[in-house]
């Protein structure tokens, strides 16, 4: 299945450990192996107590922590079963007729609080079971299999059969060391090999060929006059080793900072992100992959966790990054482990005279919220039992849950308590906080998320401070992409940001929807950048300059830096072959470019790959719209509900159709299943009050549109609406009332006032 080291592979014995462990290094043979354990037995030893070590393995009873002693767990409805057979553990899971298939456990992931483990689905797709063991004590609810994602049905991106669940893709790249995943698209196989199966000494600190070569040349007499990064091309060590309060009360370094790569290092696995090519050098981090920003479907609006983020884009949010402060200040870089007990974490720095008492974080010594960790690094769990806490170290602010919904620290535990009252218990104990109250970026996200209409000056505000972290002015600029007439905002946010890359990625998003000419003014500098997720977004997003009339305007110099960096955007795709997306976005730039029959092809090859994956259907059907073919059109939509009937965009696209081949009511149940499976989807329940009005269902329309406004009531256009349809219905308090709402989104509208005057007249009439 694997192809480990294809040179050799060796097994040896860590003296004095418990624990046999196997590494595999490539190229390097055996004595090489030897020569790291020799002179590095007790960070092998801590390694060996880390989540690292256990990142994956082969499954057998000494590994394997889950109960196979035919252990039953209902699933779907039907029963899946954990049993040995022939020194084989294996798991028979039920399918959709309840029909066991039995699958052999051949791998695991993690020890503590969950396990989870793999089988080989064929031609080397690895699988994770939908099963995992929880290994918390039993009087904390575990020693129990337990059901990961019990919704997920086969049509589910998270069902075991599906690609949310494949290791080669999903997993293999931060649980295995040195992993080059190797799909076939022709043969739709894969080859994944690795150098060691978990996360061993290359994973982090790279190819340990001239580490090697200096420790075999160093004096030991003289350590202190070799080189500073001991043969490692990055040095990823701590940037300070302590950091002191200042009279002003901040945090300073006692000694000048370290230039390190350690945040990177460790970011390239925790963090969300995406990625585009096996990695290569652990320390390049943006030149590889591309991290998700601070976005509503991942954070709350102040920044904190929502969705997994796996810590980097908590941490890079933190004054203690901007400080200085790397990953090992607080934890063991080999345990993983924190390195002090508790708050002695925090004090090391933060002394404890004045932040581990009661004056300060108002508790009793000893009790819930005594603990830093309770009020700055609030717990999330995910996968059900697995907690993890928040790394922004940011002050609890129960003003903002007031003001725009985040959660806070004191409302986490004061459950029954409202945040009104948190916020006063925080001003009691510090009257003269510089938090409570004051601007924070939450406010301005809130009001952009929420369509104010001052949300782009102060999205403009935010991205302009240079006293914000890379990542939250990014975040700004990327919440630009719903704002019309930006063009002059845009230029003049290029011509005072830094050439940092979390905003050059951002500015790309952002500037989608400009003309294609002002475009290429904002973004043709970034086809020649380093960093390959820059370099490939912007291509794509000027593609269509190769097209004509564009393309005869262009110099022969630009037109080959766009297609070289667009030849960089197609190899990218093309390493995700084993992805629906990948193909679709093949697709999607064959259509921009003007070949039809390539787009297509691409269309169906994403079909073929993941059957699940709804934007191949509708961006097929757009091609057949294009081409005139409605027939088409409704044939793969209908196909793909067919599929899966739970996807609303399939629902939506199939009622455009419909409504253009003027089949109304056949559009209203397409739209109406839309809107059912998409609930908070306000242009869905727009869409569908508007074809309600037009086929004089105006009591049902206004049901939709009140729907709408009530997700989304800021929005001019859905305000709009329900005023005209209320007064159509003589309802005239009620569209005044709408009316003045709409003044307020578009203050000084001459025909909004005149609106509002017709409106007051009729009422008074028909008073």
């Amino acid at each position: 299945m694997y192809k480990k080291n294809k040179v050799w592979q060796s097994t040896f014995s860590f003296v004095l450990l418990t624990v046999i462990s196997f590494v595999s290094f490539l190229t390097y043979g055996e004595a090489t192996t030897q020569q790291c354990v020799s002179c590095h037995q007790e960070q092998v030893k801590d390694w060996q107590k880390s989540h690292h070590f256990h990142s994956m393995g082969y499954a057998d009873e000494a590994t394997v922590l889950g109960n196979f002693n035919n252990q039953t767990l209902s699933y779907l409805g039907y029963t899946a079963n954990f049993y040995k057979e022939n020194d084989k553990l294996m798991i028979s899971i039920p399918d959709d007729k309840g029909i066991g298939k039995p699958y052999q456990v051949l791998y695991f992931f993690g020890y503590e609080p969950l396990q989870q483990y793999m089988f080989d689905m064929g031609k080397g797709k690895v699988q994770l079971f939908p099963f995992a063991w929880d290994s918390r004590a039993k009087e904390d609810g575990g020693q129990r299999w337990f059901v990961l994602h019990p919704d997920a049905d086969s049509n589910n991106l998270f069902h075991f059969s599906q690609m949310g669940q494949n290791w080669n893709y999903m997993c293999a790249d931060c649980h295995s060391t040195d992993f080059k995943k190797n799909f076939d698209l022709k043969t739709k196989s894969y080859d994944s090999t690795f150098s060691a199966i978990n996360v061993s000494c290359n994973a982090c600190h790279g190819d340990p060929k001239k580490h090697l070569i200096w420790a075999n040349n160093i004096d030991v007499n003289n350590v202190s006059g070799t080189d500073a990064s001991k043969g490692f091309s990055e040095f990823i060590g701590k940037s300070s080793p302590l950091f002191q309060r200042q009279s002003d009360g901040s945090m300073k370094s006692v000694a000048s900072l370290q230039q390190s790569k350690q945040v990177a290092m460790c970011g390239t696995c925790h963090s969300r992100r995406s990625f585009y090519k096996d990695r290569t050098s652990p320390t390049e981090f943006l030149s590889q992959f591309q991290p998700s920003l601070l976005t509503p479907e991942l954070y709350y609006v102040d920044g904190q966790v929502w969705d997994e983020n796996y810590v980097w884009g908590s941490f890079t949010q933190s004054k203690m990054f901007e400080r200085g402060v790397t990953c090992t200040n607080c934890h063991n870089p080999h345990t993983g482990k924190l390195k002090l007990k508790a708050n002695q974490t925090c004090t090391q720095c933060h002394g404890a005279e004045s932040f581990d008492t009661p004056k300060h974080h108002g508790h009793k010594i000893g009790s819930t919220g005594s603990q830093c960790v309770d009020c700055h690094m609030p717990t999330t769990t995910y996968m059900q039992v697995d907690e993890r806490r928040d790394h922004g170290f940011r002050v609890p602010r129960p003003d903002l849950t007031r003001e725009t919904g985040v959660r806070n620290a004191c409302n986490d535990c004061h459950k029954d308590k409202t945040a009104e009252w948190a916020e006063t218990a925080v001003k009691k104990w510090h009257p003269n906080s510089k938090y409570i109250g004051s601007d924070h970026f939450a406010q301005s996200f809130y009001a952009a998320d929420n369509n104010f209409q001052d949300a782009t000056t102060k999205l403009k505000a935010i991205a302009q401070d240079s006293k914000l972290p890379d990542i939250v002015r990014a975040s700004a600029i990327t919440r630009l992409d719903k704002v019309s007439n930006k063009e002059h905002l845009l230029f003049d946010l290029k011509s005072k940001l830094d050439d940092e890359p979390l905003k050059n990625l951002a500015l790309i998003t952002a500037s989608q929807d400009v003309t294609i000419y002002q475009k290429w003014q904002l973004l043709h500098s970034l086809l020649d950048d380093n960093h390959l997720p820059i370099r490939i977004n912007a291509a794509r997003s000027l593609a269509i300059l190769l097209t004509e009339p564009y393309f005869n305007n262009m110099s022969k110099r630009d037109i080959d830096r766009l297609i070289n960096a667009l030849d960089d955007y197609k190899q990218a795709q093309k390493y995700q072959a084993d992805r629906g997306f990948s193909h679709t976005n093949l697709g999607s730039l064959a259509l921009d470019l003007g070949d039809l029959k390539a787009a297509e092809k691409h269309f169906l090859t994403a079909i073929e790959i993941e059957p699940i994956y709804s934007p191949a259907y509708t961006n097929l059907a757009e091609l057949y719209r294009q081409q005139g073919d409605e027939v088409k059109v409704q044939s793969i939509l209908e196909g793909a509900i067919d599929k899966n009937d739970k996807v609303a965009e399939l629902y939506f696209a199939l009622s455009m159709s419909l409504i253009r081949t003027n089949k109304k009511n056949l559009a209203k149940s397409a739209l109406k299943k839309a809107t059912e499976y998409a609930s908070t989807n306000a242009q869905y329940h727009y869409t569908y009050a508007l074809l309600l009005q037009d086929l004089g269902q105006l009591a049902q329309a206004i049901t939709s549109f009140e729907i709408a406004f009530n997700i989304t009531p800021n929005d001019s256009s859905i305000t709009y609406s329900l005023s005209k349809a209320l007064a159509a219905q003589k309802q005239y308090a009620r569209a005044l009332y709408y009316a003045n709402h709409l003044a307020r989104l578009i203050p000084n509208n001459h025909e909004v006032d005149r609106y509002i005057k017709q409106l007051t007249l009729m009422k008074g009439l028909n008073h």
